[in-house]
């Protein structure tokens, strides 16, 4: 660059800096709540124009996204836990992760993952409680050979023996360690005091049962569910819709083996059943020698409120004033922030998609100070109960629900997903303005309101997981601070086996 180059870009960087010094500078807030962001309207796509349906029964939700090179496909199916017989739990899930690990009925599982490494390709499948899915993303210019492979895997997968042995044996070392994480512990056990043991959401996989699955399980359950029929698949990228719409129809046609009988094993009945199980209150205790006990409180959720109640969205902004990741947190900021007393701490509030969920604090603390912290987080819960939130904390709330909701359509591939999603779902597919519009309008009234509702003191139910002699503190005989502050005497739960979860003596 020439002297005189530089002598102008100076003169032009000191006209710059003369001009913005000239202006007064912008005040700073003293607080977070004194920020202010000008009012921005939050554009929500619409299914219009992006849902096609192939004649194969799948359907396809498309968004077009030419900025970089790359195309996402995402397959869903409602497949999952739900559909598992009782003696073969974790063979959605196993099914689920070697539809890719496991090779195909022509390319053995190595072959294929050097041919995906080759296109520079991603190609993942899992399965969980209530679905299963299959996703992959690709450079545009390797995507018709990407698609072939993806639908080879989709639609032949071999399940290699070796590749299940791994799996089971990775899965059985796993099983073996899990009574030494306290969070496993406490979540397993929660699950069942909350839901019950018999619902398949909560059914935990053992050595029996993973015995119990063999290839030719594996084989049937994908041959039953994972079929063109059951298929959501979303779109996003770099693509062109018609072109795309040949390419999967295309490849869907040539699917394999005749469609199952839809009146027998292929019948999938949705939404699935939610757990009948009624929780009972009271005051649960696993022994276990950690460092920090880990504590959970709360209650099974009551009703079912559907997707257009006023109770929903009341009970969206409620979750987040008591243990919300925005701004605001009641249960943090007196447990730890204010108090001191624990190391974590979150709250969480379910209202459910298939069937309502739980109502949750949870935090780890030093064992002596259990007690004190859950009388501190049941005054956070007769506050909120007797008290309307203060506008301002409402404000927050709601925005910073209404900032996440914002970043939920960000991208192509955020809005092809949770299209696809409320298909798989049976959510309206208004919803999403249906909640922009519901959290805009809940007052403090309803929150007190949901509150009162759902937040049922004498439905409560505390589970502690470490050493109980620490934790009852000085009363050994007697009836323990932590008992008093909780209504109801300990009920200590038995230690399990790791491996069949079976209750030992």
């Amino acid at each position: 660059m020439r002297r005189g180059d530089l002598s102008l870009l100076g003169l032009l960087w000191v006209a710059c800096g003369a001009t913005a010094h000239s202006a007064d500078p912008p005040s700073i807030p003293t607080s977070p709540l004194a920020l202010h962001f000008d009012d921005s309207e939050i554009q929500l796509p619409k299914a219009e124009g992006r849902r096609r349906e192939i004649p194969t029964g799948a359907v396809v939700y498309l968004a077009e996204d030419h900025t970089l090179p790359l195309v996402e496909v995402a397959v869903a199916l409602r497949a999952g836990s739900f559909l598992e017989p009782v003696d073969q739990v974790g063979l959605a899930s196993l099914t689920g992760a070697l539809v890719r690990r496991g090779g195909t009925q022509a390319r053995s599982a190595d072959s294929f993952d050097d041919r995906v490494d080759e296109l520079g390709a991603r190609i993942q499948s899992f399965a969980g409680f209530t679905r299963s899915a299959a996703s992959l993303s690709v450079p545009t210019w390797a995507l018709d050979d990407a698609l072939d492979l993806y639908f080879e895997v989709l639609s032949s997968p071999a399940f290699q023996e070796d590749r299940l042995a791994s799996a089971k044996a990775n899965l059985r070392e796993s099983m073996s360690r899990r009574d030494q994480d306290p969070l496993e512990i406490l979540d397993r056990e929660w699950r069942w005091l909350v839901f019950g043991r018999q619902h398949f959401s909560s059914s935990a996989l053992t050595t029996s049962s993973l015995d119990a699955i063999d290839r030719a399980a594996v084989t049937r359950f994908h041959g039953t569910y994972w079929r063109p029929e059951n298929f959501i698949i979303a779109v996003s990228g770099d693509f062109r819709a018609e072109e795309i719409l040949a390419s999967l129809e295309a490849r869907l046609a040539r699917w394999p083996n005749p469609q199952p009988d839809r009146t027998r094993d292929g019948l999938v009945e949705w939404p699935p059943e939610g757990p009948r199980f009624e929780a009972k209150p009271g005051l649960y205790h696993y022994e276990a020698d950690v460092a920090q006990a880990k504590v959970a409180l709360g209650t099974r959720l009551s009703g079912d409120p559907p997707w257009d109640s006023q109770d929903r969205f009341a009970l969206e902004v409620l979750g987040e004033i008591l243990g919300g990741s925005g701004a605001i947190s009641r249960i943090a900021g007196r447990l730890r922030t204010a108090e001191g007393l624990v190391y974590r701490a979150s709250a969480r509030l379910d209202p459910g998609e298939l069937w309502v969920g739980d109502f949750q604090i949870q935090f780890d603390t030093r064992s002596d100070q259990v007690a004190r912290a859950v009388e501190l987080s049941l005054e956070e819960l007769q506050r909120i109960r007797s008290q309307p939130v203060h506008p301002t904390e409402l404000e927050v709330a709601k925005q910073s629900l209404l900032g996440k909701l914002r970043l939920s359509f960000d991208t192509a591939e955020e809005i092809a997903g949770l299209l696809a999603e409320n298909e798989l779902l049976g959510r309206p597919h208004d919803y999403w303005n249906r909640y922009l519009r519901g959290i805009e309008d809940v007052s403090a009234g309803q929150v007190l309101q949901a509150a009162r509702t759902y937040l049922l003191p004498d439905r409560m139910l505390y589970l502690v997981v470490g050493r109980w002699n620490e934790i009852r503190g000085d009363a050994p005989l007697g009836e323990s601070h932590l008992e008093e502050v909780a209504g109801h005497r300990v009920q200590h739960l038995p230690a399990r086996d790791p491996l069949t979860l079976r209750a030992l003596e």
